[in-house]
């Protein structure tokens, strides 16, 4: 072998070596799967009565799942709740062409058949510990008086197959106390609202590593509980409606009285959601200036002088907090 061909070779081993090592990066770097069950139910139907008891006491086994309810105008047209929101409870069912037919199970996208009880404690225990090539988080700030801004946030952890995916996003309240017809006292989960189409909105897939940031607004309206309400949002397949990931939000408050006078900064922090390391935007960014961060309670966690644009957060707890340089403050979630 020629010295031209050896370095050739040498060289063609090292391109291999970095594509191998950066596929792998992808698939190890995956993110941790949320379960997700849709359940279609009617408050006329008196074998929903019978299944949902059991189905919400397996359910109670695993916080961890997110579950949302529709209620479709079929097979009774008088259901309570889909009398509040008929359009969008019965696209749903037509999206997974079930309409006419309660209780019906999803999970993950895929039609669980009708059985008793509906779902069993195997079925979700098979579905858990999974891994997706998406993220996806969301938080809701409450503002004015009756109204809920969302923020979701979809990401690339993985080699996702596929350069377009539907994103779901809608209003759900946890709990709501009506005496149904079936029988049934205690609803959990009730769809309230869409933000996006009720079958999803259609979004690109992005580059590995980065993250798409939606924003949603909706009013509180009359009969919901503000404390009570969340969004869930989840990424679907377009093909086969299979789910890769889901989450339900939760509600970031004003920032602490404890923090004292604040005033708008010219700075922005990237990314929020956030891992590791917060990256301060700013065009006219002074070092030497005085950094603190607080937490949700209003305790200030860490105290130090701006020395670069870049702050490690990864020893803080997950949670929300506040950033405050002189005396303008962002808040941030980290992960």
């Amino acid at each position: 072998m020629s010295a031209s061909e050896f370095k050739t070779n040498i060289m063609q081993k090292k391109i291999s070596l970095i594509l191998g090592l950066l596929i792998s990066s992808q698939i190890f770097s995956q993110s941790a799967k949320t379960v997700l069950i849709e359940h279609f139910t009617n408050t006329k139907c008196s074998i929903c009565a019978s299944r949902n008891p059991g189905f919400y006491s397996t359910l109670a086994s695993y916080p961890q799942v997110i579950h949302i309810a529709f209620h479709p105008s079929a097979p009774y047209s008088s259901c309570f709740f889909s009398q509040q929101n008929k359009t969008e409870n019965d696209d749903r069912t037509y999206f997974y062409n079930t309409y006419g037919s309660t209780p019906d199970f999803f999970l993950n996208g895929k039609f669980i058949p009708n059985s008793n009880p509906a779902i069993t404690n195997t079925t979700i225990d098979t579905a858990l510990n999974q891994t997706s090539p998406i993220e996806v988080s969301a938080t809701e700030e409450l503002f004015g008086i009756d109204s809920v801004k969302a923020r979701i946030t979809v990401r690339t952890t993985g080699n996702v197959g596929a350069s377009e995916l539907l994103l779901f996003a809608g209003v759900a309240q946890d709990t709501v106390q009506y005496s149904a017809g079936n029988g049934e006292q205690l609803h959990h989960d009730v769809f309230r609202k869409a933000l996006t189409k009720v079958k999803g909105d259609t979004i690109q897939v992005p580059a590995f590593n980065d993250s798409l940031v939606l924003y949603f607004t909706y009013k509180i309206q009359s009969g919901w509980r503000e404390a009570n309400l969340s969004t869930i949002a989840f990424v679907q397949l377009t093909d086969t409606k299979q789910v890769l990931n889901a989450t339900k939000s939760y509600r970031v408050i004003s920032i602490p009285s404890a923090i004292g006078e604040i005033e708008e900064g010219s700075f922005s922090i990237y990314p929020n959601p956030v891992r590791d390391v917060l990256e301060i935007r700013s065009q006219q960014l002074d070092f030497g200036l005085a950094v603190m961060i607080f937490d949700l309670a209003g305790r200030k966690v860490s105290d130090f002088k701006l020395s670069q644009n870049r702050i490690d957060i990864s020893g803080l707890a997950k949670g929300i907090y506040f950033l405050k340089i002189n005396s303008a403050v962002k808040k941030f979630v980290k992960e």
